[in-house]
């Protein structure tokens, strides 16, 4: 009976033994295995491609965004989306589309031109900065002009999404800031007030002498 026992007990560490052996290669494999894709070096990223994916990407969320498609906004956007206006209010995804569906938010026109690309090291995200002409209605507000705006957009599983827009509204003119470079300095120094004296006085002419 003794020696039933025992051998049972052998058989049992045996398989233990046989088991935590494997556990302790599996891991050493994985770092082995990991430590190998490391060291190979990672591919280039095509800048110019993804630049191209990118302005594809904006010009699509803008043609879907002057028809008041919701579900291209949803399509295009990740679902932590934020926008902030150009009023400074921040709003999530599920509140705008909220706002697009009661029409408190509804375009008229949307467009969007001098757009540039910052791509991102890895190539799987990048910023866009470019200049948005609106008019319609946004959160309840209208809206009738140009704007900058920058996004942030991110490569998913299922392509390019916006993560976040932040509107600014253009006030200034390239004509005011014309006149404003052509402007002449009003601004003067006591060192150029005291020369237009010295000058005003060797022109003045000289006082006839007392007889």
């Amino acid at each position: 009976m003794k020696r039933i026992i025992f051998t049972s007990l052998s058989l049992v560490l045996t398989a233990l033994l046989a088991g935590c052996g494997q556990q302790a290669g599996a891991p050493a494999n994985a770092v082995a295995s990991n430590a190998a894709n490391a060291s190979k070096p990672a591919a280039p990223v095509d800048t110019a491609a993804v630049e191209a994916d990118i302005k594809k990407a904006v010009a699509e969320y803008a043609a879907g965004m002057a028809k008041n498609d919701m579900a291209a906004f949803d399509k295009g956007t990740t679902d932590n989306f934020m926008f902030v206006g150009n009023d400074g209010t921040v709003s999530t995804k599920a509140e705008r589309m909220e706002s697009m569906k009661t029409g408190a938010t509804k375009y008229e026109s949307l467009t969007y031109d001098d757009v540039t690309v910052r791509v991102r090291p890895t190539g799987d995200g990048a910023i866009v900065i470019g200049k948005a002409t609106v008019k319609g209605m946004n959160m309840g507000k209208p809206i009738d002009g140009a704007n900058r705006v920058t996004q942030v957009w991110m490569k998913t599983n299922d392509g390019w999404k916006m993560v976040t827009l932040q509107a600014t509204a253009i006030t200034a003119k390239a004509d005011d800031k014309k006149a404003d470079e052509k402007k002449p300095d009003d601004k003067k120094t006591d060192a150029d007030d005291k020369k237009t004296d010295s000058k005003a006085a060797d022109k003045a002419p000289a006082s006839a002498p007392n007889k």
